[in-house]
């Protein structure tokens, strides 16, 4: 029976839907080994530090995401505001220490997405009601940081995004503590 994996003897499928070939040309600096290592820490340390800061006040989070005006007081509202420090902390973790990176930076990424959305509705509904221009938005997002301009928080969730899709994307394996089979390095 013919090998259809397209992987060659012995790789078997994994290989080919999770180690795609290191980027070739001007645009494969973006996926070198260190450079993804030091996004991971970054990445990772403002989830760490964004989750610890909301972990401790589950209720003053609540009231925080009730402003977005997404959820409403349903206890979803309550689940929401336990449960999701704790799965910023668990990606930002899985990012740093190397193990699921591609899960916890999928996770984030979804994430970021979201929080963006949200932030630019918010950021919409208050320009509506309050009368004020864009640039002048200002309120306290809930991420577990000082209260901002909305233009600011639009631009770091931009910014975290793509970091994260980057993290994603990459085919490095440097600096991760398991590796299945027996992977090459491609850096």
């Amino acid at each position: 029976m013919a090998d259809i994996s397209g992987c060659g003897p012995g790789k078997g499928f994994s290989g080919m839907l999770f180690e795609p070939p290191a980027p070739e040309g001007p645009s494969g600096w973006i996926f070198k080994s260190y450079l993804v290592a030091v996004l991971r820490v970054l990445v990772a340390a403002v989830f760490i530090y964004a989750g610890l800061n909301k972990i401790n006040n589950p209720l003053m989070f609540a009231d925080q995401i009730k402003m977005y005006e997404v959820i409403g007081t349903s206890p979803l509202l309550y689940i929401t505001a336990i449960f999701l420090p704790w799965l910023e902390i668990i990606c930002g973790l899985a990012m740093l220490t190397g193990v699921f990176i591609r899960g916890g930076s999928l996770v984030i990424s979804l994430l970021m997405a979201f929080f963006l959305g949200v932030v630019i509705y918010r950021t919409y509904g208050i320009m509506d009601k309050a009368g004020i221009a864009f640039t002048r938005v200002h309120f306290d997002c809930g991420c577990g940081f000082k209260p901002t301009y909305a233009w600011k928080k639009i631009l770091e969730n931009t910014v975290l995004l793509i970091l994260s899709l980057i993290i994603f994307l990459s085919p490095s394996y440097r600096f991760v503590l398991f590796r299945s089979g027996s992977r090459e390095d491609p850096a």
